[in-house]
C-alpha cells in the first residue's frame, strides 16, 4: 500500500465520503467538513477495516485563519500530502437578479478562494518533494451552464482556468494540476426530488442514467495515481455525454 497522504476538502457525504472511503483503500486520508460530528465520524467508521488510515478535521475552507491554522497542523504532523483534492463546494442557487451580495460572496469563498488558501500553504511543500497532484472538482456547469446557478457556474468555471494556468507553473516540480467535471451525480437532492424531475432530468443524459459518487471516486483516483502521470492541465468530464 502507498503510504503517502492526501487531502480531501468536504468530505463528509456525498461525492466527498466517497472519495474518503474510495481512496483510503490505497492512501492515507485527511478530510474536511464544515463541523465534526456524527457524518463524519460515520466516514471514519467506515474506512476503519480499509488499509489507509482516515483522519476527520472541522475547517471552513471559506475562512482564511482556519484553513491557514489546519494547513500548518497538517504539514508539521504527516508533511507534505501527494495530492490535493479540492472537493469542498457549495450552489445556492437563484436566479441571478435575485442573488445578494452575502450568498453570491458566500459562494466565491467556498467555492474558489479556499482553493488558493490551501494552495498557498501546501503546494511549496509539495514542490520541495517534486512530485504529487491536485485535482479541482469543477463541474459541467462550468462548461456548459445551467439556469439557478450563475455563482456556482462562474467558481467552476473558474477552477478550469485556474487549472490551466497552473499546471504550466507547477509542470517544473513534477506536480501535475487537472479538474474533473461531474455531470447530474446521484446525490441527496436527488434522492428528495419528486420522481417525474428525475425522471426528467435522467432523459437529458445520453446514457439515459445518473453517475454515481463511486464513479467519480474512481475517476479521480485515475487523476492522482501513476496511470495519469503524463495528464496535466486537463479536465476530465464525467456526465454521461451530456455535454456531448
Amino acid at each position: 500500500m502507498n503510504r503517502k497522504w492526501l487531502l480531501i476538502t468536504g468530505g463528509s457525504r456525498g461525492i466527498g465520503r466517497a472519495l474518503v472511503e474510495e481512496l483510503a483503500r490505497d492512501w492515507n486520508v485527511v478530510f474536511t467538513c464544515r463541523n465534526t460530528g456524527e457524518a463524519s465520524q460515520a466516514v471514519v467508521d467506515a474506512c476503519a477495516g480499509l488499509p489507509g488510515w482516515v483522519e476527520a478535521y472541522p475547517c471552513d475552507g471559506s475562512n482564511e485563519e482556519q484553513v491557514n491554522v489546519l494547513a500548518q497542523q497538517l504539514l508539521e504532523k504527516h508533511g507534505a500530502p501527494h495530492a490535493v483534492i479540492h472537493n469542498a463546494g457549495i450552489t445556492q442557487d437563484g436566479l441571478h437578479i435575485h442573488q445578494t451580495a452575502e450568498t453570491w460572496q458566500q459562494v466565491i469563498n467556498t467555492n474558489l478562494n479556499a482553493v488558493f488558501y490551501w494552495n498557498r500553504h501546501l503546494l511549496p511543500a509539495m514542490i520541495m518533494n517534486g512530485d504529487g497532484a491536485l485535482v479541482l472538482m469543477s463541474s459541467v456547469t462550468g462548461i456548459k451552464g445551467n439556469i439557478g446557478q450563475t455563482a456556482y457556474g462562474a467558481t467552476k468555471a473558474a477552477m478550469i482556468g485556474l487549472c490551466r494556468s497552473l499546471a504550466p507553473e507547477l509542470g517544473r516540480f513534477g506536480l501535475r494540476v487537472n479538474c474533473l467535471a461531474p455531470g447530474i451525480i446521484e446525490s441527496e437532492m436527488t434522492e428528495a426530488m419528486p420522481p417525474a424531475k428525475l425522471e426528467a432530468m435522467r432523459k437529458q443524459v445520453p446514457l439515459k442514467r445518473l453517475g454515481t459518487p463511486l464513479e467519480v471516486a474512481r475517476a479521480t483516483a485515475f487523476l492522482i495515481g501513476d496511470d495519469s502521470r503524463y495528464m496535466t492541465g486537463q479536465t476530465l468530464v464525467l456526465d454521461g455525454g451530456l455535454t456531448a
